[in-house]
């Protein structure tokens, strides 16, 4: 069986973010986690992102 895709349309997956997105994703994920295995509460990516953003801004720049 074969399947068809609409013509014109472009299924291949590409990253749109920039590469700090990323990273700050990343970095929040791990937060999220540790977050939860210490009982601590939950909070948003901006919340973390102002919390920490000499912090994240720093490490990006020594990982670059």
């Amino acid at each position: 069986m074969t399947i068809k895709h609409p013509e014109g349309m472009d299924f291949s997956w590409k990253e749109k973010r920039i590469p700090f997105e990323i990273f700050l994703d990343q970095m929040y994920q791990a937060n999220k986690i540790e977050r939860e295995i210490y009982g601590q509460p939950k909070i948003s990516i901006s919340d973390y992102y102002e919390a920490n953003q000499d912090f994240l801004l720093t490490k990006f720049t020594e990982e670059a």
